[in-house]
């Protein structure tokens, strides 16, 4: 091949490519034979998103971890009442939420839709969007691929940060070369790729320039973690970070009352 062209909304971290260069093993070539280039975003994501980091929220490792993300998900179907996904690490954790939430949901005329439970991705993604106000809850194949824009999708929930499953054949090798470089692996390999789909996950919300919404970052190792800040920095909008659920859920309630009068106007 005379020329290979590498394309996509997720290739750079902040803005550059050298993570990609290097694991495409194109880093040291000879000067001009490969060029780079970051473009930035046509969506005004300052006026279209808000970005929330809930201080709240247990870290994953404590055992009160999922109750607090369950809590905060009843309360956004039903106080907020707006279409809403939440992307899930495990299947685990996302058939725990569903069986807690289901009864509640139900009750109260809230459609909840799980992968894996409630049918194909394909067909539930589709029930998602038919049925305004319900929830989806995801993992795996909705951090990307996936297309719901305008009001189906309003609330994107990140319940955790997508690292890759160490024990995996090809992840512990790619760590076990690095370690032999003598490099460390969860910051030259877990965190990179982790923050490429952390990016890919937020991608699910802005699908155009008319979209608006919220997206709610339930992993405080964000706030706590100096690795964690390289997420946040990898976003193309600023956060907000919230002491309490009451104080959040009024911000959003606000947030998409002003949104409304203003596309309205």
């Amino acid at each position: 091949m005379c020329t290979v062209i590498f394309t996509s909304a997720t290739l750079g971290i902040r803005g550059k490519l050298i993570y990609f260069l290097r694991r495409m093993g194109l880093e040291n070539q000879p000067e001009g034979r490969v060029t780079d280039l970051c473009l930035g975003s046509p969506f005004d994501y300052d006026t279209q998103t808000l970005v929330c980091t809930p201080r709240f929220i247990p870290t994953p490792k404590s055992p009160d971890f999922q109750d607090a993300v369950d809590a905060l998900l009843k309360s956004l179907a039903l106080e907020v009442s707006r279409g809403t996904m939440a992307l899930f690490t495990s299947y685990s954790m996302l058939n725990r939420s569903y069986n807690t939430l289901k009864p509640d949901l139900t009750s109260e005329g809230v459609l909840l839709l799980g992968q894996g439970i409630d049918g194909t991705r394909a067909s539930i993604t589709d029930r998602f969007k038919q049925d305004a106000g319900s929830m989806l809850l995801g993992t795996n194949s909705f951090w990307e691929g996936v297309d719901i824009p305008g009001e189906a999708l309003e609330i994107l929930g990140i319940v955790r940060l997508p690292f890759a499953v160490p024990s995996d054949p090809l992840v512990a090798a790619h760590m076990e070369e690095l370690e032999k470089q003598g490099k460390d692996a969860f910051l030259y390999y877990s965190v990179p790729e982790a923050i490429l789909k952390f990016r890919q996950g937020f991608g699910r919300l802005i699908r155009n320039k008319n979209d608006r919404g919220i997206v709610i970052v339930l992993d405080s190792r964000v706030l706590s973690t100096r690795y964690g800040q390289a997420f946040l920095e990898a976003l193309p909008v600023a956060h907000r970070t919230f002491q309490s659920a009451s104080d959040m859920i009024d911000t959003l309630q606000t947030w998409f009352q002003q949104t409304d009068r203003a596309s309205l106007s």
